[in-house]
């Protein structure tokens, strides 16, 4: 009999690890694991489209401590809602499994872990508990307490998973981990099924671009350490040395620093440029009508899914050498990889792409094809089914 796999997060809104899971987690349920999954804070918008899979999906904090939460200020919020999930969860966990030698708990992201964990101590859950990483540690430098309670935690956790190797090894190095409690399970696509609706031609002409033009895309969340500041600073150093016509497409979700974004590139020049489409469900037509791809955090990032889909839709990609990005972009051969914070690096990457597109091509297929042999969807899949087995 296979166990019974809980994955527990925060929310199921829009983001990497939540496309993640909706990737990989019914391909689990197919192959015979009941999946369920728990959220620690809200249910999220992307919860209709797991239940359609089969998922089920379950919030433990009711919706009226929703409304109250939110009127609180930030941090006072975050603390008391992390503070009602680890009770909420408590009583879930109590109330609702009762096989705990057949039941895996599988945390995803910091608040969860540390939401899931604790929960799961004073629920005196016995299965196994598994916890991943998809983010370098540079969050544990806003508070000592944090760092101590998950170093304390990873003692208690059967199995830690990270996305890339950088990761992996900055929890046995920095976090003490020991090596035999570490899994390395790289992100995966779906290549077969990554494909566009329409046509580059259709997608250009509704969105309002000339079908010659330069197009690059950056897909990610309108978040500080994503590097968007970075790029438009890069995009206003090479504007007079690009194509007459040009397009920057950025996709992703505003947390916050959309119209400040807005108006710095109206300072550099560069705003009939950038066309800002937020958050779509359509993200292979854009990817598949542009011409570059970029991805330039700063800090944090871990193994980029936009990374392996960009590389699926053909596109060279230009990225920061941050967590594992540089272990998806071979410098010189399915894209570059530069220093981040560098923008003349970034701005040198991008042109030399825009001026030599044969060569763009050729990277964008030597990309499609790593994804094909490294990144698979079944491979990841696979290696999740190795370790709940090896349980």
């Amino acid at each position: 009999m296979k166990k019974t796999i809980i994955i527990v997060v925060n929310s199921l809104d829009v983001g990497g690890t939540e496309r993640h899971l909706i990737s990989v987690l019914p391909k689990l349920v197919s192959n015979g694991w009941p999946v369920r999954v728990i959220t620690t804070f809200k249910k999220g918008v992307l919860a209709p489209e797991f239940e359609k899979r089969g998922i089920p999906v379950c919030c433990v904090l009711d919706g009226k401590y929703l409304t109250w939460i939110q009127k609180l200020p930030q941090l006072s919020s975050h603390l008391i809602r992390m503070i009602l999930g680890v009770f909420a969860l408590k009583s879930y966990v109590k109330k609702r499994i009762q096989d705990h030698e057949n039941t895996i708990l599988h945390f995803y992201l910091p608040e969860a872990y540390i939401v899931g964990m604790l929960a799961a101590g004073l629920a005196q859950f016995k299965g196994f508990k598994i916890m991943s990483r998809r983010s370098l540690n540079c969050y544990q430098q806003k508070s000592v307490f944090i760092s101590w309670l998950e170093k304390k935690l990873h003692s208690r956790t059967s199995v830690i998973t990270g996305n890339c190797q950088a990761l992996v090894s900055q929890l046995q190095i920095e976090e003490n981990v020991p090596l035999e409690h570490l899994r390395l399970i790289y992100n995966g696509i779906d290549t077969a099924a990554f494909i566009p609706t329409e046509s580059r031609n259709a997608v250009r002409s509704t969105l309002g671009i000339q079908q010659d033009a330069l197009v690059i895309v950056k897909v990610a969340n309108l978040i500080p350490y994503k590097g968007h500041v970075d790029l438009l600073v890069a995009l206003s150093k090479i504007k007079d040395k690009l194509p007459e016509c040009w397009y920057l497409i950025c996709l992703g979700r505003d947390d916050g620093i959309g119209s400040s974004l807005r108006q710095q590139a109206e300072n550099l020049g560069l705003s009939e440029h950038i066309l800002w489409l937020g958050t779509r469900s359509d993200i292979s037509n854009v990817l598949f009508s542009a011409d570059i791809g970029v991805l330039c955090p700063f800090k944090n990032e871990g193994f980029s899914n936009a990374i392996l889909e960009g590389m699926t839709a053909g596109l060279p990609m230009v990225v920061t050498d941050i967590g594992g990005n540089k272990e998806a972009v071979i410098n010189g051969k399915t894209g570059y990889v530069v220093e981040p914070r560098h923008t003349d690096s970034l701005a040198a990457a991008i042109l030399d792409l825009a001026n030599n597109l044969s060569k763009a091509k050729q990277f964008g297929e030597a990309g499609q094809k790593r994804v094909k042999e490294s990144f698979s969807l079944s491979a990841c899949v696979d290696a999740y089914e190795k370790l709940y087995n090896s349980l």
